[in-house]
């Protein structure tokens, strides 16, 4: 009877979980586009391990199968250098069928540049028919390494030795800054990214930004032809005001620009082909996922559609319920029988967590490419998985309070008398990735333009810790204040144990209490809560050329407010220590924290 409603409780508990996983991946269907290609997207077959960083260049062979690979989805390409191993490009392109809007990279260093311009002539002249239309140099004006000036005198040079039209590209905000570059090109490229805007947009609002900035260009030089020389939607990443990556946001927002090009006539280039993880040393997570395809040259998607978040759902719930059961049978077989309320929240949190930590870890190592990220997440994961067993073992002992229990869960691990190693290990634990969780926040709030927020590490200690608390302090003994059974410095002891004179809480429990609240504060004036994060500063200081009207009032920061409610809830452990310790300290007696002469 017992194992039967073990059973029962584990069936009920994974059917709620697989319920959960299912939601946020139903599938979301997309209309065809129309044309049934994309008319040009960003290529740059870079693969792991390879990168301009490093000049570790693709070999012939791989650019070929890349084209080979993309062909049948779009009809041509951009690239951004002439050099770097792409000479091969037009050659292979036209094998492919494909048009070529060649680039020549141009930056500080102007030996390079002059190789660039080079090859850019000698590769237009040689591939009329392929590369009908070459970019001289890409935001080098935003990164501020020459002078409008010095791009004019590459601009002329080309100009002067080919027959295809010739432009330069930057930011839209840029042309309107520097308008005296329009004179000195046949058209004008503009990168449209609402992603990375000054106030960025929603998916939602993407194709209307597109519109509006187009048509400011549009109107500040009128005649003059347009390429939209980038535009997309990152598939992985920190969210942005507004914006938040995804995989259903990006093909949304690929379909939305596809019908908008149709609709107004719009010439529009994708970034970019194929995700390039080499990109992250330079903008985060963020900066290596704008692809079309992965890295392992995979579609993301399909542009008819439908499209799954999380193409792998059904995989990693089914993880989660093994694992969580698993958890739960290890715990339920090492002590008493538990009546079903019991053994339904143990199957809950155990179920929860597993969730939690597999969604981490999925997301942490698909998002990390170099070594210190990886070590990072390596780090984050060992300490949260450690501290969801803490909280699952000391959660069965509060539910198991009562019914003589003879012998802790796991019984190396923990002993009965002077509440073992589950009290020391789980206490370590907790201020070991609180403490990293704090420094963290303060990172994002006050240099987070690249950083992600570590909302999945943070959901088991935020969500476990008071839930553990809240357990215990149904069972504490009469007469103890609730406070001794929430309070981080005892949260790992038998509920039997609580103090009724607890001791003082120790100064890094005040001190991470008050600085998580802190956090937590921050975050929401960062980026909570006005629907923008820290480039609002540019509109407000002037430098911005979108109107007040452009902030998405209806869609804040979502992650930005999780993280701010995780941190607030992580808090209260520790400030219930805090306010134990000091409702315990005798009248004009220091606190905790305080020092006295």
């Amino acid at each position: 009877m017992r194992i039967l409603k073990l059973l029962a409780v584990l069936l009920v508990a994974g059917l709620g979980t697989a319920a959960l996983w299912y939601l946020p991946n139903r599938p979301v269907p997309l209309d065809p586009p129309p044309g049934g290609k994309l008319k040009s997207v960003s290529f740059a077959p870079f693969r792991d391990g390879q990168s301009p960083l490093t000049r570790v260049y693709p070999s012939t062979e791989q650019i070929d199968e890349d084209l080979a690979a993309i062909a049948p989805q779009v009809a041509g390409i951009r690239t951004y250098t002439s050099l770097e191993g792409l000479e091969v490009v037009p050659e292979l392109a036209k094998k492919h069928g494909l048009q070529v809007t060649m680039g020549a990279w141009l930056s500080s260093k102007l030996d390079k540049n002059e190789a660039e311009v080079n090859s850019l002539i000698a590769l237009a002249n040689r591939y009329p028919d392929t590369i009908t239309r070459v970019i001289v140099g890409n935001e080098v004006l935003l990164r501020g390494e020459l002078t409008p000036e010095q791009i004019t005198g590459y601009l002329r040079k080309v100009k002067a030795a080919i027959k295809q039209p010739v432009s330069y590209a930057d930011v839209w905000e840029w042309w309107l800054k520097y308008p005296q570059m329009a004179k000195e090109v046949d058209y004008i490229t503009i990168h449209l990214l609402p992603y990375w805007e000054d106030i960025p947009a929603s998916v939602e609002k993407g194709a209307e930004h597109i519109a509006w900035s187009y048509r400011e260009i549009s109107q500040r030089f009128p005649g003059k032809p347009i390429l939209i020389g980038e535009t997309g939607w990152p598939t992985a990443g920190r969210a942005r005001g507004a914006a938040a990556p995804g995989l259903v946001a990006k093909a949304q927002f690929i379909n939305q620009v596809i019908r908008l090009a149709g609709t107004e006539g719009f010439d529009v280039n994708i970034i970019e082909a194929f995700d390039q993880n080499w990109k992250q040393k330079l903008e985060g997570t963020v900066g290596g996922h704008w692809g079309l395809y992965t890295v392992d040259r995979k579609p993301k998607f399909s542009l008819a559609g439908p499209v799954v978040e999380n193409p792998k759902w059904v995989e990693h719930a089914a993880l989660s319920v093994i694992a969580g059961s698993a958890l739960v049978g290890v715990l339920v077989a090492s002590g008493p029988a538990l009546p079903l309320s019991a053994l339904a929240a143990l199957a809950v949190l155990s179920d929860g967590f597993a969730s939690l930590y597999l969604h981490a870890a999925d997301l942490g190592l698909h998002w990390s490419y170099y070594w210190q990220d990886l070590t990072l997440t390596a780090v984050m994961l060992a300490l949260t998985g450690a501290l969801g067993l803490c909280i699952l073992m000391a959660a069965h002992r509060a539910l198991s309070s009562g019914r003589g229990l003879s012998a802790e869960p796991l019984r190396g691990l923990v002993r009965d008398a002077g509440y073992g190693r589950l009290d020391r290990v789980g206490a370590a634990v907790t201020l070991a990735l609180t403490a990293l969780l704090v420094v963290w926040s303060f990172l994002i709030v006050f240099d987070g333009r690249y950083r992600n927020f570590p909302t999945w590490y943070a959901a088991i200690p935020a969500l476990g810790l008071p839930i553990l608390g809240w357990l215990r302090a149904g069972r504490r003994p009469a007469g103890t204040d609730w406070r001794s059974a929430m309070a981080a410095g005892s949260l790992f002891r038998p509920a039997v144990a609580v103090v009724r004179t607890p001791v003082r809480a120790p100064r890094a429990e005040l001190w991470l209490g008050r600085l998580l609240l802190i956090g937590a504060t921050l975050t929401l004036l960062a980026e909570g809560v006005l629907p923008v994060d820290a480039p609002l500063r540019g509109w407000l200081a002037g430098t911005s050329a979108m109107p007040l009207s452009a902030i998405d009032w209806a869609h804040p920061n979502v992650e930005a407010l999780v993280w701010a409610g995780l941190q607030a809830m992580l808090s209260l452990p520790f400030l219930a220590s805090v306010r134990l310790a000091r409702a315990a300290q005798p009248a004009g007696a220091a606190q905790p924290g305080e020092v006295r002469p």
